[in-house]
């Protein structure tokens, strides 16, 4: 557009008759910075801002621009806000959790958020309401905080992102306000501070509670007790709650069932932990410990915990590897499954995993963790199969002291289910073992507790006609440091479960114990130690994480050693000349006493390493 056509006026000097674009916009803005007195666009005469109900002729790329910002929240938030950073106002580059966030709000009517600080919660809140506000139509937010200052922040979020748009793509404002803001699409927000009465005869489309857990304890029962019944009898109104954990109030309820399962509530849970955040390490931490005095004044500020004396079992690094390497395990058909009068499809298995294997390829171990069966704990059954470490684990291996070092187990399939009693996972078992693994190249690893007594029994008798299982593949322990003969299962005590817990973040870190499943890598997310000393869920259920502890107990067990003879006979002649290169370079136990070898390469007499096994009873 010349820059005379800007000045030709059009009808009234507001500017509200004249037919907009963005090339005449930028005219206009022109000629106004150069003191020309020109109809507007603007509201209120500031061009950060569009004025309402202004006629705009948009370009067939503006409009196809559209349409893809209001398909897509994460195609909208990287190409088209802007935020403040350290180096100044920047385009967005959001984080891998802050784009899984966006897309969980957008997609869904009810959802909660549980952050630790300084994660980015803010921005994505305010990258969030300016989507909603600016792709609806006839529609109110309302947005309610701990503090007013907080609900102040997140408006000015919301401000700064509207700026720092486009023009043909920001809303026309007719309200604004430092609490509220009102378009010409018929859209507005409103923001305050959460009060028993907020939200009280008005018609709310999304409800947006920041910092929820922080709400005194009084206000915030008797406020959402009023409020959620209006919005949940809507078919289109939208809920969502976000916080940092602050004890168990009503916030960490909502979560805990949402997590829940099966799920208690319709809230769908998204969380993220301070290790998420790109720069964030164990390094980290330490400094941060050591600055703020404390762990658990760490785990107030930057955990996930509702329980704030609690700790982690795993670190940054475990967690981060753990979340990575995890994949949604698929269900797939085997004709030993589909007859045994169960739901199969509680068996899922590793989308990445050959089942052919089973049959053909190395050598497994089964970890059995039993639970009653009436809808509370899950009984899970975890398929390991024994394997190398991956090439750059190996790599770390320094003056290894026993070839065992260089394996460990990868995790392929998981059956859980909460409402089978014993004798129906004992079927379960049974075609594993015998019908779908080579019978000969399979462990079980039970707990020694009545339901694992009460498996082994049903394993020898629940087909008495043509039983086939063989309880020498039940792996044997000593019950007390003073015993001489093994029983069936671990028998764990609360000083080696500490241990054994200890152990299997070892085993994640060292890549000996690769966890792959989805939900296993979640439960491990709220695996920490309570007041008590002992692992346990913070949140939901921990039966796959004990599970894989159970595994663990397997690694200080003659049938371990055996398995990786059998194991290493069927690596790469590459492979199996690397560890036996690192190996030889180590003076070992076995020495001019052991002519075999078997010494120096299992780590010394009876194939042991490390702390004395009997010592927590485990030969």
């Amino acid at each position: 557009m010349r820059f005379a056509d800007a000045m030709k006026p059009s009808g009234p000097s507001d500017g509200s008759r004249d037919v907009w674009s963005s090339a005449k916009v930028a005219t206009t803005l022109h000629a106004i910075e150069q003191g020309y007195q020109v109809p507007s666009p603007f509201y209120e005469g500031k061009p950060e801002w569009r004025k309402g109900n202004i006629v705009f002729e948009y370009t067939d790329h503006e409009m196809e621009e559209l349409r893809k910002c209001a398909r897509d929240i994460v195609y909208f938030a990287n190409k088209y806000c802007h935020v403040m950073t350290d180096e100044g106002y920047r385009q967005i580059v959001l984080r891998d959790y802050q784009e899984d966030t966006l897309r969980t709000y957008q997609h869904n009517r009810f959802t909660i958020f549980l952050s630790a600080r300084q994660t980015g919660k803010t921005i994505v809140t305010g990258i969030f309401l300016t989507w909603f506000l600016l792709f609806h139509f006839d529609k109110n937010a309302m947005l309610m905080a701990n503090k007013g200052d907080t609900s102040k922040e997140i408006m000015q979020k919301i401000k700064a992102i509207m700026e720092g748009l486009p023009f043909f793509m920001k809303p026309g404002v007719v309200k604004n306000d430092v609490y509220s803001m009102a378009f010409d699409n018929r859209c507005t927000i409103t923001a305050g501070t959460t009060t028993k009465r907020s939200g009280i005869g008005f018609t709310i489309h999304l409800l947006f509670l920041d910092e929820f857990a922080h709400v005194p304890e009084n206000i915030k029962n008797e406020f959402y007790e009023n409020i959620f019944p209006t919005l949940s009898s809507s078919k289109i109104s939208r809920i969502v709650i976000t916080s940092t954990p602050n004890g168990h109030d009503l916030f960490h309820k909502l979560y805990q069932d949402a997590i829940a399962e099966p799920k208690r509530n319709t809230y769908v849970a998204i969380k993220v932990d301070w290790w998420q955040v790109p720069g964030r390490d164990d390094a980290w931490k330490r400094d941060q410990v050591a600055n703020l005095g404390s762990e658990e004044a760490f785990n107030v500020q930057f955990g996930c915990s509702f329980q704030q004396s609690s700790r982690m079992l795993l670190g940054a690094a475990e967690l981060e590897r753990l979340v990575a390497q995890s994949r949604e395990y698929v269900v797939r058909e085997h004709e030993a499954l589909d007859d045994l009068g169960v739901d199969h499809t509680a068996m899922r298995w590793d989308p990445d995993f050959d089942m052919d294997e089973l049959k053909n390829g190395g050598e497994f171990v089964l970890t059995v963790d039993l639970a009653e069966g009436v809808g509370r704990d899950y009984s899970v059954i975890n398929v390991f199969k024994m394997t190398a470490v991956g090439d750059e684990d190996m790599r770390k291996v320094t003056s290894p002291g026993s070839v065992k070092e260089f394996f460990g187990f990868r995790q392929v399939g998981v059956f859980r289910h909460n409402k089978y009693a014993v004798e129906e996972v004992a079927k379960v078992v049974y075609a594993l073992m015998v019908k779908m693994i080579h019978p000969e190249r399979v462990r079980l690893v039970l707990e020694a507790n009545v339901y694992g007594n009460e498996l082994v029994k049903d394993l020898m008798s629940i087909y008495p006609l043509d039983n086939h299982f063989d309880e020498g593949t039940v792996v044997k322990y000593k019950h007390r440091a003073e015993a001489t003969h093994k029983r069936y299962g671990f028998k764990f005590g609360a000083e080696t479960k500490k241990v054994y817990c200890e152990k299997t973040k070892r085993l994640i870190s060292s890549g000996r114990m690769l966890l792959t499943d989805q939900k296993t890598a979640k439960e491990f997310q709220y695996f920490s130690r309570n007041a008590n000393g002992t692992y346990s869920a913070q949140a939901g259920h921990d039966d796959l994480c004990m599970s894989a502890v159970l595994g663990s107990t397997f690694f200080d067990t003659i049938e371990y050693t055996d398995a990786v003879l059998e194991t290493m006979e069927r690596l790469s002649e590459e492979t199996a000349a690397y560890i036996q290169g690192a190996v030889d370079g180590v003076d070992t136990v076995g020495g001019d006493s052991d002519p075999t070898g078997l010494g120096a390469l299992f780590g010394g007499e009876g194939g042991h390493t490390g702390v004395d096994p009997d010592s927590f009873g485990l030969l």
